[in-house]
């Protein structure tokens, strides 16, 4: 018969009732080694991912053309023309219909008139080695509001042509090709706000170029 142990002489001893620890160290070491095989079952191809990203380096933060199938020219053209100083008046704007470039009644024509300003000249200029170098039509669309009047011409509809017609002139004598072209006018039956202001109805004038994607060229 074995020879009994004095507690105070066997400091590792644990008593009877805290044997519950050795049940507990057995569940901890099974969850460890449950959770190192997970993670050894998910790791990632860590050089897969590397080429994923590189490959999306070259995209604008957000651009909706990432995924639709587009060339990746007008992902290029938008971040560019965001980036170039322009006018507070030009605003530069990507989706699925394309790049527009907005040039609000304050920088591209006075009220009434269809003489190009030198705020949008000098802007156009800045766009040119831009849009210059790209294939896609370009669709210019000219906007007027019902205040908005020329004698020349007896209607908003005729004023708006004329000033898209303008900007297109504008573009062709740049070496931009007619058959990369559109020229349309809206007059006021497009506003982009609603006309309860003299403040909405200057950004309701506008003459809008947008660049479209390759599948919607003609």
């Amino acid at each position: 018969m074995g020879q009994l142990i004095d507690e105070e002489e066997c400091e590792v001893c644990i008593p009877f009732d805290q044997e519950w620890i050795f049940t507990y160290g057995d569940l901890v070491t099974l969850l460890l080694c449950f959770f190192i095989l997970l993670f050894s079952m998910c790791r990632t191809d860590v050089e897969k991912s590397k080429q994923i990203s590189e490959s999306l380096k070259s995209m604008p933060p957000g651009s909706p053309f990432i995924f639709s199938g587009q060339s990746s020219n007008l992902d290029k053209a938008s971040k560019e023309l965001q980036q170039l100083e322009m006018p507070d008046d030009v605003t530069v704007n990507a989706s699925k219909s394309g790049v527009e470039v907005t040039f609000s009644k304050t920088v591209a024509f006075d009220q009434g008139s269809i003489e190009l300003k030198e705020k949008a000249i000098k802007a156009l200029d800045k766009m040119m080695p831009i849009i210059g170098q790209l294939q896609n039509i370009i669709e210019i669309s000219g906007h007027t509001d019902e205040s908005d009047s020329n004698q020349k011409y007896p209607s908003n509809w005729e004023l708006s042509v004329a000033r898209a017609s303008v900007i297109a002139a504008f573009l062709e004598s740049k070496l931009i090709p007619i058959k990369r072209m559109q020229v349309a006018g809206y007059g006021d039956t497009r506003p982009r706000f609603f006309p309860d202001t003299a403040y909405k109805r200057n950004l309701n004038r506008r003459v809008q170029l947008l660049l479209l994607p390759e599948d919607k060229d003609r």
